[in-house]
């Protein structure tokens, strides 16, 4: 099974640190119209994560890492609408860590929390209470002269996590957060294996002890591993190493039929590897180019 990229419309956004700029892309669970080839082991060894009976209790979370366009959001779309994950966890959430109704002066992390609690039924008059609260306790602790530990952020976000964790008690759940980046300053290990955890740590929003799974997609191994911990928590994926699969890919893609002289088929095949580098967005985007103009 090989991935087609990361799919949806691409933005570009500067980090807050003023790095430099990167495409992002709105994803949805659904998976494209397209046959999917290549990364056979990488879906056994994810749908094992999954469905492993001897760790069904713990939580666990995992995080694919890899290269823009490599597939790291197709090969979980794959995963998550199976029918034997279907069957395995409720419920199942999808969080595109990039949204265009995220608002420019919005908390990152709260902006997430609230799109997985959308996705459970928790409605905006809920977070605009939780988000009063907060006010109104900072306020009350100010005119009395009391010192605060917490920010208005922190205790919306520590309110928002503790909603999260109640309605997810006691169910086995699924979560993918596709395409984590710096901006979106999830940047806490999800399984609660720092020694002391403030009330706003992220980790709190996910329950333990009743086989949740956390899944994440990232370009950035480094953010990645601060999120899962060890090294055994990593999935990388890399572009595809064979012509064949690259081809099938391209193939699937084109929209009229593609053509190529039979007595030199392998020769097309090899030049399509070398224009792609084996990444199966740009054998996607090299499709829609006349392929006389590839067969060079």
């Amino acid at each position: 099974m090989s991935t087609h990229g990361d799919s949806s419309a691409t933005r570009n956004s500067s980090s807050k640190e003023g790095l430099p700029k990167v495409n992002h892309v709105e994803t949805k669970s659904e998976l494209q119209d397209l046959n999917i080839h290549g990364f056979i082991n990488e879906a056994l060894f994810l749908k094992n994560f999954l469905l492993k009976r001897k760790e069904s209790e713990e939580f666990k979370t995992l995080a694919i890492v890899g290269k823009y366009g490599v597939g790291k959001t197709t090969l979980c779309q794959s995963v998550f609408n199976d029918e034997d994950v279907k069957r395995a966890y409720l419920p199942r959430i999808w969080v595109s860590m990039y949204s265009k109704e995220t608002r420019e002066d919005e908390d990152s992390k709260i902006a997430v929390v609230k799109r997985i609690l959308r996705s459970l039924g928790v409605e905006d008059e809920m977070f605009e209470r939780i988000k009063t609260d907060a006010e109104e306790e900072k306020r009350g602790k100010d005119e009395a002269g009391e010192e605060s530990e917490e920010t208005v952020k922190e205790k919306e976000l520590s309110r928002l996590l503790h909603t999260l964790n109640s309605i997810l008690m006691w169910k086995k759940y699924l979560i993918v957060l596709d395409d984590v980046c710096e901006d979106n300053e999830w940047n806490q290990r999800l399984d609660g294996g720092e020694v002391e955890q403030e009330k706003w740590h992220l980790s709190c929003g996910f329950p333990k002890g009743f086989g949740g799974r956390v899944i994440v997609t990232s370009r950035d191994e480094r953010l990645a591993k601060k999120i899962v911990g060890e090294e055994e928590n990593l999935q990388r994926l890399f572009p595809r190493s064979d012509a064949e699969s690259v081809w099938e890919i391209y193939y699937d893609a084109a929209k009229t039929r593609v053509m190529v002289n039979p007595r030199y088929p392998g020769r097309f095949k090899q030049e399509l590897m070398d224009k792609s580098c084996g990444v199966p967005l740009a054998a996607r985007m090299l499709a829609k180019i006349d392929p006389e103009k590839v067969d060079a």
